[in-house]
């Protein structure tokens, strides 16, 4: 079983303006996913793809040139998932670990041991995910969970139920290109892959980028 680790990175994100090379703390988020990268142990190849000068010559400064793609415009200026990972097809691999670049906390370690949990798991997919201890509804205003009132006492006594992170996922590259889709969608197809709350911090939108600094400046200080 072949197993890769990739990231990318582009400039055009709408709810945070440039936020791959905005200053985050005393680093960047391009920096932190190209260090990341490099400090990698358990796959058989890092690859990282952008197309952009500011982010290849970040790139550039951590990895081999062999781990570095340049994507074309169109690639790195689509939300279709198809287009913008279409750089993976010319890559030797039987499974690929996306790794969003956009979570500034995501330890090296936690991604060699989710691929060393997927070699040894015999899993189809996986994706990252935490565990929420609190009441959910549904569109509806239905409850999804802790559904009798009774025990409506403290979060903490509620079922928990997962809610994926998207810090990584794990996919094999033929059902991947072969149904435009990660996974089957099914149990255990993604396999879900438990992560600390720091690590799941992603950065979408301003308020998400001032938190997770926030938090990286603490945890650094």
């Amino acid at each position: 079983m072949k197993i890769i680790a990739v990231g990318q990175a582009r400039l055009n994100s709408t709810r945070c303006k440039r936020k791959m090379l905005r200053p985050f703390a005393n680093t960047t988020l391009v920096e932190l996913a190209v260090k990341r990268l490099g400090k990698v142990k358990n796959f058989d190849g890092v690859y990282f793809g952008a197309n952009e000068d500011e982010l290849l010559e970040v790139a550039r400064s951590g990895l081999p040139s062999s781990s570095i793609r340049i994507r074309t415009k169109e690639m790195a200026n689509t939300d279709d998932m198809m287009l913008s990972y279409s750089w993976l097809h010319d890559i030797d691999f039987d499974y690929c670990m996306w790794i969003n670049s956009c979570h500034g906390h995501l330890k090296a370690e936690t991604l060699d041991q989710a691929a060393e949990a997927f070699r040894g798991g015999q899993y189809k997919s996986m994706t990252s995910a935490t565990k929420r201890y609190t009441w959910y509804y549904n569109q509806d205003g239905e409850p999804v969970n802790n559904k009798d009132p009774l025990t409506q006492v403290t979060s903490q006594q509620s079922e928990f139920l997962y809610e994926v992170a998207n810090a990584f996922h794990v996919f094999q590259k033929e059902h991947f290109f072969s149904t435009k889709t990660y996974w089957n969608n099914k149990k255990y197809d993604p396999f879900l892959y438990v992560i600390n709350d720091i690590e799941a911090l992603d950065v979408d939108t301003e308020e998400e980028f001032a938190i997770s600094e926030s938090v990286f400046k603490l945890s650094h200080s």
